[in-house]
C-alpha cells in the first residue's frame, strides 16, 4: 500500500560540522532530550553522548595547545566520528517517533523534532530558472534548458553577439539539440551573449488535433502530428516556437 501520510525528517547537516560545532550541537541534543516526555528512551544514552561529547572536546584542548601529533589528530577524527554515529542513530530515534506520535499531523512531528535540539530536513527547492548559463570560460559559453516532464524532446537555441547585457542581439545562430545544455565555443573575448531557448514536444494525432496550429504549453512547443505522425506547421505562423526570455553571458 502506498504511504500517504506526510512525515516530517531530521536534518543531517550536522555531519558537516567541526568538530568543536558538533560537539556543541550534541550538548544542545542532551538538553533537548532530557526530561522530554515526548521522547523519553533516546537509543544512544544521553550519559553515553555527554561522556563522548567531554573526551573529544579534551582531545580539542590538547590540539589547541600545541598537540598535533597524527596519534591525537587521528584520535579526534575518531572521537567525533563515534559522537557523530550515536547523533545519528538519535536522530533516527526523534524522526521515527516524532512521526509515530503525530500521526500524520505533520505540525506536531516537527514540532516534536525541534523540541529535541535537533533542526528538521529543508524542503527540497524547484531550480530557480528553466534556463541558465551554467559556465563560462576562455571563448566558450555553456547554457542549459530544463527538460521536460515526460516525452522526448528537441532543443533549439539561438544566440548572437550583442552590445550590453538586457539588449538582445539584432543577428542570430540557430542551433538544433537532443540534449539540454550545450556549449558554444569560439567565441570572442570579452564580448556579450544573449541567448534564447524552446523545447519541441510532439502531441500525438487524434481526431480532436488541429492540424492548422502548433499546440503550445508552458514549457514547451508541442508540434501536432499527422495520422502517419509527420510533424505539421502552418504556414500562416511565422514563428511557432515558444521562446524563453534571452539570458546573458560575458565571455572571459
Amino acid at each position: 500500500m502506498k504511504q500517504t501520510l506526510k512525515k516530517a525528517k531530521v536534518a543531517t547537516d550536522f555531519q558537516k560540522l567541526s568538530a568543536s560545532d558538533l560537539a556543541t550541537f550534541a550538548d544542545g541534543t542532551v538538553t533537548g532530550l532530557t526530561g522530554n516526555a515526548n521522547l523519553p528512551a533516546p537509543t544512544i544514552a544521553l550519559a553515553t553522548i555527554t561522556t563522548q561529547t567531554t573526551a573529544l572536546r579534551n582531545t580539542l584542548k590538547l590540539i589547541a595547545s600545541g598537540n598535533t601529533s597524527k596519534t591525537i589528530t587521528a584520535q579526534a577524527a575518531t572521537q567525533a566520528n563515534a559522537l557523530m554515529l550515536s547523533l545519528g542513530t538519535n536522530g533516527h530515534y526523534v524522526e521515527d517517533t516524532a512521526n509515530t506520535i503525530a500521526a500524520g499531523d505533520l505540525k506536531k512531528a516537527e514540532g516534536i523534532i525541534t523540541s529535541s535540539g535537533y533542526k528538521l530536513k529543508k524542503k527540497a527547492t524547484p531550480h530557480p530558472r528553466d534556463f541558465e548559463v551554467v559556465e563560462t570560460g576562455p571563448g566558450f559559453v555553456h547554457l542549459r534548458a530544463k527538460k521536460a516532464k515526460k516525452g522526448a524532446e528537441g532543443h533549439i537555441w539561438r544566440y548572437g553577439i550583442t552590445t550590453a547585457k538586457g539588449t538582445p542581439p539584432t543577428t542570430v545562430i540557430v542551433r538544433f539539440t537532443l540534449g539540454a545544455d550545450i556549449i558554444i565555443s569560439d567565441l570572442a573575448s570579452n564580448t556579450v551573449v544573449g541567448a534564447q531557448h524552446a523545447s519541441i514536444l510532439p502531441v500525438a494525432h487524434t481526431k480532436k488535433t488541429d492540424p492548422s496550429s502548433t499546440q503550445t504549453s508552458k514549457t514547451a512547443t508541442q508540434v501536432a502530428l499527422s495520422k502517419t505522425r509527420h510533424p505539421m506547421y502552418s504556414n500562416m505562423v511565422a514563428d511557432p516556437y515558444q521562446w524563453t526570455d534571452f539570458i546573458y553571458a560575458v565571455i572571459p
